[in-house]
């Protein structure tokens, strides 16, 4: 919570024109007033609820458990007037913006101003706005993991003689789905040097451009084909990869071991956790072609963020998939199915796998088969052919 308190108020204090960027005029700020009229209309529908469980939080505050979800409130019971603080909601309630629990992270970022659609920032948080400045401003930010949002929180900063009240909503999301919604902060109050003393990493932050967002859409004629560019990932090249640059990527491998096959080449076979890579070599160990690559592990980002562990839908929807039609072995996601680049969608019982070709250049032929196991992604399997 410091780390994101500290974000929010750097971001507050940042007036630069070239820092404060313009605004979606579609969707409107996150106000004080807003939270306040919401939490009151919260207060005045609980309170006529007879089944309410109360807990003592200390210090004056209270918890009161109720059929929409956990309030603190400012007092022992709850009446129409009291003062709620903040709320977990339960999965059936709306957030000030009309949102629930199982609604998508692509409604959510819709509904807020967003001046970064492409969620340039790290690979751990990305800003996506700043509005305003005291006595009354307002941010947006998020928190991932590389692809996968894990927090995305709006805060009003509210201006007083006591200090800055720093209130908000703030979103969990699994697997680009809400999952939990909390309006926080209503009695959350820091000083103006303690905000002034926090500026400088969201700065550092709006100015990181070494990360960012690759589109998702259920339009597949809108997206590339998994192509050329795609190979490179993780600091390496899977077209042009050798040992040497596996091992500056990846570090130094447990495993490396080297064998022999009936043509009197050599195989070496270099694994790290969650990776195995084989490379080819000639009967002399000169050094041919990287061979295969098998991806079990999640820590590893492929093409275009793909990452074991992604739900198919999220893999699907990063590359071209409007085509449809079927072949053979499955549904043809684009191209002919003989040619490459296309891609064909296969369903077993309880797998399924996605299979993508692309000839980058002339006589090298790239497979990238994912396999996946109810719903999410367990492997991914490049080979070089």
């Amino acid at each position: 919570m410091k780390k994101l308190i500290s974000l929010l108020l750097s971001l507050l204090m940042i007036t630069g024109a070239a820092l404060a960027q313009p605004l979606a005029e579609e969707a409107a700020l996150l106000t004080y007033e807003e939270l306040e009229i919401y939490l009151a209309d919260l207060a005045g529908r609980m309170s006529q609820t007879a089944d309410i469980v109360y807990l003592e939080e200390g210090e004056g505050v209270t918890l009161a458990i109720t059929d929409e979800g956990t309030l603190r409130i400012a007092d022992q019971t709850l009446a129409a007037n009291t003062a709620v603080l903040g709320v977990v909601l339960n999965a059936t309630a709306a957030c000030p913006r009309g949102l629930k629990v199982g609604d998508s992270l692509e409604q959510l970022l819709a509904i807020y101003p967003n001046d970064n659609p492409t969620l340039l920032g790290n690979r751990s948080d990305a800003a996506l706005y700043i509005a305003g400045e005291k006595p009354e401003a307002t941010v947006g930010w998020l928190l991932r993991d590389g692809q996968r949002v894990s927090q995305v929180t709006h805060c009003v900063y509210h201006w007083g003689a006591d200090g800055v009240i720093s209130c908000g909503v703030s979103y969990q999301i699994v697997n680009d789905t809400i999952m939990g919604i909390a309006v926080f902060g209503m009695d959350q109050v820091i000083t103006e040097e303690q905000a002034m003393i926090e500026i400088q990493d969201t700065v550092t932050l709006q100015e990181a451009d070494n990360y960012f967002a690759y589109p998702k859409s259920m339009d597949g004629a809108a997206l590339a084909p998994f192509d050329r560019e795609d190979l490179a990932f993780a600091g390496m090249d899977f077209l042009d990869l050798t040992p040497e640059m596996a091992t500056q990527a990846l570090g130094s491998s447990p495993v490396d071991e080297w064998s022999q096959d009936s043509n009197g080449q050599y195989v070496r076979l270099k694994q790290w956790d969650g990776i195995s890579i084989l490379f080819r070599y000639s009967e002399n160990k000169q050094f041919i072609q990287v061979d295969t690559m098998m991806v079990n592990g999640d820590t590893l980002e492929g093409p275009r963020g793909v990452r074991v562990g992604d739900s198919m839908d999220s893999v699907m929807y990063r590359f071209r998939h409007s085509q449809g039609g079927s072949v053979d072995n499955g549904i043809l996601l684009y191209g002919d199915g003989e040619n490459s680049p296309y891609a064909i969608l296969s369903y077993g019982a309880t797998t399924a796998s996605i299979t993508y070709f692309q000839t980058p250049v002339e006589g090298r032929t790239i497979i990238w088969l994912l396999t996946f196991v109810d719903g999410e992604l367990r492997t991914m399997h490049f080979t070089h052919l």
